[in-house]
């Protein structure tokens, strides 16, 4: 979920920036994709934009089943269909905070930092776009690591609850 948080952001980058310097369809294409990264929430929790997957310590709900092939799908549609740390990556810094802090499970993954040394606008936009295949590769590994089981999470839905709760009409 991560990873692709990480892609839709760029790819909110990339849509407003193609449509300022003139290129209106590729700001529809690539809002398409965004669209269908947001299929892939909505699928495990429900929530397309604002998706509140992670708590602390655990997440909200387990993946439903066949969103883990839903989302190999996506990746490798993105990877062969589509095209395919920004600031200081693009001025000739080789740096991104999950490689440097050693964040959560990154350093159990095989990818690599994506930077250019011109320090100019095109490799900014250059390393934005590198960026999206790099985040697709990590999460092909991290679903390759997930293990089948039983779930960890019940829903609750039409049990009781311990009090009583009612909205401003008094329902």
């Amino acid at each position: 979920m991560l990873e692709l948080s990480h892609i839709v952001s760029r790819l909110l980058w990339l849509g407003p920036f193609m449509a300022e310097i003139g290129a209106q369809t590729s700001f529809f294409y690539i809002f398409r994709e965004r669209e269908l990264i947001y299929d892939l929430f909505e699928a495990a929790i429900d929530m397309r934009m604002m998706h509140n997957y992670f708590h602390i310590s655990r997440v909200v709900v387990d993946l439903p089943y066949g969103w883990i092939d839903k989302c190999l799908d996506f990746c490798n549609y993105f990877l062969t269909e589509r095209f395919i740390r920004p600031n200081a990556t693009s001025i000739g810094i080789k740096w991104d905070l999950r490689k440097i802090d050693h964040f959560e499970c990154y350093d159990e993954f095989n990818w690599k930092i994506q930077w250019q040394k011109e320090r100019d606008s095109l490799s900014h936009y250059l390393v934005q776009i590198s960026e999206m295949p790099e985040s697709i590769k990590i999460i092909q590994q991290a679903l390759e690591g997930i293990s089948g089981g039983p779930y960890l999470f019940h829903h609750t839905a039409g049990l009781s609850s311990k009090g009583n709760i009612t909205n401003k009409n008094g329902d």
